[in-house]
């Protein structure tokens, strides 16, 4: 396509032709492609525009042709065109800041703003005298994007202007961008006196709030208090949430002065619109609800907290909330007991195995055959807490249940109680061990380990299922007995891989050197996995060993058994590490080279330039 063509290819209606004649323009050069660029960044479509875009930041315009670019932005019928416009500014940063610099004056108070928003997307610090400037242009809408962008560039010493114009200027959008970058901007410190004034102007609070939860410290605590009270929803919790984050960085005389204040408000007729506000997708909020229950024990919080905790960034907060709620917590809770959810229920159980109230131990034995899982589960937790020998039974039966995290639960607790009631634990341990059910042999070799009872975990080493076998050798490595180390040592001929795998974990555990030469004789697996596994057990038993090893394996070593030798090689060090690894940059198996590159680069002074 010659560039006339091109030209009318640019003006067909269909989107992939003006898309193809893009393409053509990149075999010109940019004084005869640049107003057919300008075109195309006008398009209707904005896949056109985007190419465009490409296409024109690829070709290095000069400041004449930037110069260029900052008259489109004065396109009031292409809003399309403009934006592009603009992008083209911000893509190129700093190669743009003289033509931009020197629109920040324009007549036209459009262009002003754009320049102001484009300096602020690209972030130099060359453009803080111009927006600092900008502050004071008449244009309020300029002088808000100053602001605003002031604080996207993020230089602090322009804290004093951002002040002072705070003061000045009294227009409430100005005002508010001003307050956003006051906000990003300021260290924690006291606040001047005017700052805090605003927040008695209503469309002005919640803002003046949301940048004291970022600037001030605990000066402006006693007014933050007084925000709870707000006529305004979000004003209150803006409120409190700036008062959440000032009391977190505090220091611990301050932190005590604002607890005191918080802790008035049991009982008072403040307390429930503060709660009302909860909404446990704002997690500050929902944290800073939860420390004012906590703090002020008033138990009409206890739903929400109960509420949040089923939510994993809330439990343990909302958990040592309710612990320090104590009794009285519990009794408000007990008495709806039978209305709760599946939430309430669950969280009561919890709450009793983590405080030790032994009274409620009934109510915990009964939920261990509630109909919700997550119920079951904390009824079992808490049954192993509270040392509810009577309810062994119940445990065992919960080994079945259609629930692996029951069941999972069930056996923590069943281990926990071993130490209070061997004898039963023993019984329940044979009888599974004697089940004709792998899982109950799983179990068995858990609980076998927990009781220390080597001989049946030996046994069930031996066991015709690869799961109870791998289970067994896992719990015998936990026992760390001198005489385990033979049973391991035999199992690494195992005809499972997984249990090979198991083994070799295990005796890298025991610190038992004696069993190095047959976990050397072990590298010669037929599974790479296992051999990695073998190398990661001698390493954690002998580093001068496993260096030996790869020493002399690493010339014919590949895949996954290289990038081990190359990993355990970078927790090593050394000069002979080194050598080894940067050898293996060469390699042909992308996966072990880009290995020598990360190790080299983490771990060795100028590895980045192997």
């Amino acid at each position: 396509m010659n560039v006339q063509e091109i030209q009318i290819a640019l003006q067909s209606p269909e989107e992939e032709i003006r898309r193809s004649a893009l393409a053509e323009l990149r075999k010109f050069p940019l004084p005869e492609s640049f107003s057919h660029i300008v075109l195309a960044m006008g398009d209707q479509s904005w896949r056109v525009r985007k190419e465009a875009v490409e296409l024109l930041v690829g070709s290095s315009p000069d400041e004449r042709r930037l110069e260029e670019v900052l008259e489109l932005l004065r396109s009031d019928e292409n809003a399309g065109l403009r934006n592009s416009a603009a992008e083209v500014l911000i893509r190129l940063g700093s190669l743009a800041a003289i033509p931009l610099i020197n629109r920040i004056n324009d007549s036209d108070p459009d262009v002003r703003k754009v320049v102001v928003d484009v300096m602020g997307a690209i972030g130099d610090p060359l453009f803080v005298p111009q927006l600092r400037n900008a502050l004071n242009d008449q244009d309020i809408n300029v002088a808000s994007a100053a602001a605003e962008q002031l604080g996207a560039v993020g230089d602090p010493r322009v804290i004093p202007d951002l002040l002072q114009a705070l003061m000045t200027q009294e227009n409430v959008l100005f005002r508010f961008s001003v307050l956003g970058a006051l906000g990003v901007l300021a260290a924690p410190a006291p606040v001047p006196a005017e700052l805090l004034k605003l927040a008695e102007q209503e469309m002005l609070r919640k803002a003046v709030f949301d940048c004291l939860g970022s600037i001030s410290d605990a000066s402006s605590s006693q007014l933050l208090l007084a925000g709870l009270g707000s006529r305004q929803a979000s004003s209150r919790a803006s409120a409190l949430k700036a008062l959440f984050k000032i009391f977190r960085r505090s220091g611990a005389e301050a932190r005590q002065k604002i607890n005191d204040t918080v802790a008035t408000l049991k009982g008072s007729s403040l307390a429930p619109a503060l709660f009302d506000l909860f909404n446990n997708q704002d997690t500050i909020l929902t944290e800073a609800l939860i420390w004012v229950g906590s703090t002020s024990g008033d138990v009409r919080s206890l739903p929400l907290i109960i509420e949040a905790s089923s939510d994993e960034r809330y439990t343990k907060d909302a958990l040592a909330a309710l612990k320090n709620f104590g009794h009285e917590a519990l009794t408000e809770m007990m008495a709806g007991y039978a209305e709760l959810d599946e939430n309430g229920r669950r969280t009561i159980c919890s709450l009793i195995g983590e405080c030790g109230y032994v009274s409620y131990g009934t109510l915990v034995t009964g939920a261990l055959n509630d109909s919700a899982a997550s119920v079951r589960k904390a009824a079992a937790i808490a049954t192993g807490k509270l040392g509810l020998v009577a309810s062994i039974q119940s445990l065992v039966a919960l080994i079945d249940d259609n629930s692996q995290d029951v069941s999972n639960a069930a056996v923590t607790a069943l281990r926990e109680l071993s130490i209070i009631e061997r004898h039963s634990l023993i019984e329940a341990a044979f009888h599974f061990s004697d089940s004709d059910v792998s899982r109950h042999r799983q179990v068995a070799t858990t609980l076998l380990a927990t009781l220390g009872e080597r001989d049946r975990l030996i046994l069930l080493a031996k066991d015709a299922d690869p799961l109870v076998r791998k289970s067994a050798v896992a719990a015998i490595g936990a026992i760390r007995h001198e005489s385990t180390a033979a049973v391991l040592t035999r199992a690494l001929v195992d005809e499972d891989p997984d249990v090979r795998i198991a083994v070799a974990e295990a005796l890298g555990e025991s610190g038992n050197c004696d069993v190095l030469d047959p976990l050397e004789y072990a590298l010669a697996d037929d599974d790479v996995w296992v051999q990695c596994a073998v190398l990661r057990a001698i390493a954690k038993l002998s580093v001068e060993r496993v260096q030996t090893i790869i020493t002399r394996v690493s010339a014919d070593a590949e895949g996954l058994l290289m990038i081990t030798c190359l990993q355990l090689l970078e927790e090593i060090g050394g000069e002979a590490a080194e050598t080894i690894i940067r050898a293996a940059l060469s390699c042909k198996d992308p996966d072990v080279a880009r290995q020598s590159a990360l190790s080299l680069k983490r771990s060795f002074a100028g590895g980045s330039n192997g």
